[in-house]
């Protein structure tokens, strides 16, 4: 069906915009690192200058070792920074993070870069630890006066205590976009698994079916036989026999139909071909069929149609499915001397409605919208009669690709009406229908018709139909 084609056309797409999230997740992780390393020694060399204002301060007019120390010390205290130190114009170290270093002398390369520069610097080095070492400097100046040049240095793993939300980040998006892929790959196999389970159901139900309908076909064949080779006019209970043959061969007829259309619906091999379609004609042939049946239960029906027929757009396979499956189901749960009343009528501007009520159980609240769904039963229907519960889904489907839908409306314990409206295409001019009375088992019955002969050919197509 075109349901399962969009949900695999929607898991195909979600998965390569899953990808694409991957892909872009790895294109960018490096970027994004970079850029929060980048931010990283933005705040080292702005931490370094305030820092060489405060040291300053210490410095001058007088020495204030204290101070000098007390702030070297803080800088470390962030644990981004390895150490932190204060060298004056010489390359005495003033102040070190690490006490045995002061006194000392700083001859590493970098220190003497950062003595000789007049500005701030930011060095990349490797370190006998082998790890890259990131070293900020800045002149400690009073005025015009250089008192010497203050230095932090950060290494790869320092670092990573500032980088570590982002990179926990990227690392959870990436798992989880990670995760989604694999759980949409995991659901597209279980779809074309069920779908490949559907094909193989499709081709049983196609086979069981077709045998089915060979059977019933030599079933006519008997029938008609054993009604032509009588020699003479059957007595009353030998007619009633045939008619209970009659009776069977259509019910197992019209079950076979609604399994190998809903096998075709699932399979997406059920296609419709919507022409005009005069619905009165189609009605009044589906009740002619069923009068028979209507006798046996000894049903008081009524048939209500307004004088003129009305076109509509629809494929008369599928719209004559569905009135038979409405009026035979009618028929199959209304308990013997109930009534049925079928409507057809304009009650909607530019529609036709199709309304069915019989009387009978009902169907409880909480089931109307389920007995729509394949293979549901309502407790009643099976304590009244036998099915699989396919017909109903099946007319809903057929509705739905009409454009319409089937409307369901109870009275638990008295009654059950059917409702479905279709667009008016026109209302046919020139057939005036007359109005036929007749008796189904005493109780009167209004049905419109155009003619005898009308009936006639509507009977025995509604009849191949069913």
């Amino acid at each position: 069906m075109k349901i399962n084609r969009l949900r695999e056309i929607a898991i195909n797409v979600s998965i390569g915009f899953s990808a694409l999230v991957l892909l872009f997740i790895l294109g960018t992780a490096g970027l994004i690192l970079k850029d929060a390393r980048n931010s990283v020694f933005e705040d080292m060399r702005l931490r370094t200058e305030i820092s060489s204002r405060r040291v300053g301060a210490a410095l001058f007019p007088k020495e204030d070792l204290f101070a000098l120390h007390f702030l070297v010390n803080t800088l470390v205290l962030d644990k981004v920074i390895k150490y932190a130190m204060v060298s004056d114009q010489s390359g005495k170290i003033r102040s070190d993070s690490d006490p045995d270093k002061i006194g000392g002398r700083d001859e590493s390369r970098e220190g003497v870069a950062a003595r000789n520069s007049r500005i701030s610097l930011t060095q990349r080095f490797n370190s006998a630890d082998g790890l890259d070492y990131y070293f900020f400097s800045e002149p400690i100046t009073v005025g015009d006066r250089r008192l010497g040049t203050i230095a932090v240095a950060v290494n790869s793993e320092t670092m990573k205590f500032r980088l570590a939300a982002t990179t926990h980040k990227l690392l959870l998006i990436f798992l989880a976009a990670l995760g989604a892929m694999v759980l949409l790959l995991e659901i597209r196999a279980l779809i074309r698994k069920e779908q490949k389970s559907a094909a193989l159901k499709s081709a049983m139900v196609h086979i069981v079916s077709h045998e089915f309908n060979n059977a019933l076909t030599v079933i006519d064949a008997v029938i008609f036989l054993l009604e032509e080779s009588e020699p003479e006019k059957p007595g009353a209970e030998r007619a009633e026999l045939y008619r209970s043959l009659e009776y069977e061969r259509k019910s197992m007829k019209h079950l076979v139909n609604n399994i190998l259309n809903e096998a075709r619906m699932e399979a997406g091999k059920f296609k419709i071909e919507k022409k005009p379609l005069a619905l009165q004609d189609l009605v009044t042939g589906t009740v002619s069929a069923m009068e028979g049946l209507m006798r046996k239960k000894k049903i008081s029906f009524t048939l209500d149609i307004t004088a003129e027929p009305f076109t509509v757009n629809a494929d008369h396979e599928a719209l004559a499915l569905v009135i038979s499956n409405l009026i035979g189901n009618a028929v199959k749960y209304t308990p013997e001397s109930g009534r049925i009343a079928v409507k057809l009528a304009a009650e909607k501007a530019g529609h036709v409605t199709f309304y069915i009520e019989n009387s009978g159980r009902g169907i409880a609240a909480a089931d109307l919208e389920r007995i729509k769904t394949k293979f549901f039963r309502t407790g009643e229907g099976q304590a009244t009669a036998e099915g699989f519960g396919l017909g109903l889904k099946i007319c809903n489907d057929m509705l739905l690709l009409h454009g319409s839908f089937l409307e369901v409306k109870s009275d638990p314990g008295q009654n059950t009406s059917f409702s479905f409206s279709l667009p008016i295409e026109s209302v046919s001019r020139g057939k005036t229908p007359g109005i036929v009375k007749g008796e189904i088992n005493k109780k009167t019955y209004v049905s419109a018709v155009p003619s005898d002969s009308h009936t006639r050919n509507t009977t025995e197509q509604a009849e191949h139909n069913s």
